[in-house]
């Protein structure tokens, strides 16, 4: 079968770049399939039965079903506003991504798998360290997600019970970061070679996605009615329509256990390990923080996610899964 993918440039900073065209073209060559990343539409062969467009050129879907008319197309997350009718079918990652796309008929969930950490050994957990070092890899804003209850839950750890290291890796390492930023120390770096030892040399990792509506809309906790199943005590959450659990996987396949928060695609990864490590509010986070301050528990909860996460989200497996879906249409 062949297989091809076109992006209108190879960037490697690009995740959906990196795991949905460079990995995944990788993995469908290793299944004996010919797949090839192009950027340009003019270079992609006649024979080509399966054309995925990366996002940063889905807006040319139209111009791709001309040229190639028996071709199945497909795109990559696309934004959950954007319709066309020559598109076959749409890749995503996670719960939260494919509910968003519900305009589209096939929409098949492909897991954000990094191939570059398979082959690299967990962390083994020690007491050594002064600090204890909390890990946060991903785009800026979504620091800003530490607001209110991460940064509480922290400072109170740091004060009340172990010094705290905030180890923050980001695309804009000099970010001015001010809402939820934690009073404690913090090593701010960018991504380079150096991330897997970076991240290895924490003992936890956080990803939060969700918020809380009461930070913008103080008035929300007096809407109570019991005639709608509305009490006092509910969640106030919200969260973008293309949360996924990506940066949780990388903390899986690297040995650092996560502090999960309440979106839905944290929940399908952690669900198949024997721990529930999640947290909402100031008091959740720091239970879980002090629950993980002991090092035989974060070596055990290591071994059991990285062996989750390679027998579930085996990259070859996921992948046939996904041709499977493509050639059903």
């Amino acid at each position: 079968m062949q297989i091809n993918f076109l992006t209108r440039n190879k960037n490697d900073n690009s995740g959906s770049y990196r795991i949905w065209v460079k990995d995944l073209s990788q993995t469908i060559n290793d299944l004996d399939h010919n797949s090839k990343v192009y950027t340009s539409l003019n270079d992609i062969p006649q024979d080509t039965e399966i054309l995925i467009i990366c996002k940063s050129c889905y807006n040319i879907v139209s111009e791709a079903r001309k040229r190639l008319s028996n071709c199945k197309l497909g795109v990559i997350n696309i934004p959950a506003n954007y319709s066309n009718k020559d598109i076959d079918f749409v890749i995503v990652g996670s719960p939260e991504e494919y509910v968003s796309l519900s305009q589209y008929d096939n929409v098949f969930i492909y897991p954000l798998i990094e191939l570059k950490f398979q082959n690299i050994e967990s962390k083994i957990h020690n007491d050594d360290d002064d600090y204890f070092n909390i890990c946060f890899h991903g785009h800026y804003p979504h620091l800003f997600k530490f607001e209110p209850f991460l940064k509480k839950a922290i400072e109170e750890f740091d004060k009340s019970y172990k010094k705290v290291c905030l180890k923050v890796i980001t695309g804009n390492k000099n970010f001015n970061w001010q809402t939820g930023k934690p009073n404690v120390k913090i090593e701010m770096f960018g991504y380079d070679n150096d991330f897997v030892n970076i991240v290895q040399s924490c003992d936890i990792g956080i990803v939060p996605n969700v918020s809380d509506i009461r930070m913008f809309v103080k008035d929300i906790t007096k809407i109570v009615s019991t005639d709608h199943g509305l009490y006092d005590t509910d969640y106030f959450l919200r969260m973008k329509n293309k949360t996924n659990a990506g940066r949780a996987y990388v903390f899986y396949q690297l040995g650092i256990p996560v502090i999960h928060d309440l979106s839905p695609s944290s929940f399908e990864l952690m669900s198949k390990t024997k721990h529930v490590i999640c947290a909402h509010d100031d008091f959740s986070y720091l239970r879980e923080m002090k629950k993980l301050m002991n090092s035989n528990l974060r070596n055990e909860i290591a071994v059991s996610n990285k062996s989750v996460f390679e027998n579930f989200y085996n990259p070859k497996v996921k992948a046939v899964e996904l041709l499977e879906n493509i050639k059903g249409i």
